[in-house]
């Protein structure tokens, strides 16, 4: 197939995070919290803010576009859900769109290290990804326990975010590596924002028309013997994914 070059993301783009808490992961570190106990402690919480996210779903005019092509899919079992991430809200109306099934979501390390901002993360079910090498590894587990209770895991395949940006930056490999080690599928969604215009003007670009459209299914190739990943056929279907993300991002620009 053929590769298209994608930008890697620059580094002046990159939001920056201060008055950060290091987590110390050479302790046991809890990434995600099954328990029922959990559940109905944070059930309050959870229900003000997926109040106020509906709120701004339609503050952002959100539309869901083609959920019905994958919906066996989402119901039959847990799965792997990628976004671009382009906006604030992009994991939070992800977790919104895809109620009443449980979502978790990964986000880096450093956005966890923030006091306040992580208890949010957690009651709305985010966990970090270690930032050090055998991050992917430590995540592989409640992944896997996630997904084998046929909850969703998301991931931002671009890693940072570039706020407003319609490109598709260069994916990483982690989310389609944990679809591979646990044959879960990868449901790709795009987020398509507009600027609105109001008599041929345009308004204020924060203010913008969001649109979230769900793409057909990707299968990760068959779990090999050994510990060896087969990373072309991983990077070739990371790149099928990115390839639908623009071509769609362009088609609804065109219209």
């Amino acid at each position: 197939m053929e590769v298209r070059e994608r930008p890697d993301i620059p580094e002046e783009k990159v939001i920056e995070v201060n008055n950060v808490k290091k987590i110390d992961f050479r302790k046991p570190y809890k990434f995600i919290y099954f328990e029922r106990w959990f559940a109905i402690l944070t059930a309050p919480l959870f229900a003000i803010t997926f109040f106020m996210v509906w709120l701004c779903s339609f503050y952002f005019s959100l539309r869901v576009h083609g959920k019905k092509r994958v919906r066996k899919v989402l119901r039959k079992q847990g799965c792997i859900t990628v976004s671009n991430h382009c906006h604030y809200f992009d994991t939070v109306f992800a977790n919104y769109i895809l109620f009443p099934k449980r979502l978790y979501v990964s986000v880096v390390q450093r956005n966890y290290e923030v006091p306040f901002v992580r208890f949010v993360l957690r009651v709305l079910k985010a966990f970090p990804i270690p930032a050090n090498p055998v991050g992917f590894k430590m995540i592989t587990k409640p992944v896997g326990e996630a997904l084998k209770r046929g909850y969703h895991v998301h991931f931002l395949p671009e890693g940072d975010l570039v706020h407003l940006s319609q490109t598709i930056h260069k994916f990483k490999l982690g989310a389609f590596h944990q679809s591979y080690l646990h044959q879960a599928p990868v449901v790709p969604m795009v987020y398509v924002m507009k600027r609105r215009r109001f008599f041929g003007k345009e308004l204020p670009p924060n203010w913008v028309k969001m649109t979230c459209v769900f793409g057909d299914a990707f299968y990760p190739p068959p779990l090999q013997e050994g510990h060896n990943f087969p990373k072309k056929e991983l990077r070739e279907m990371a790149e099928k994914v990115a390839c639908w993300m623009e071509d769609t991002i362009a088609e609804y620009h065109r219209s």
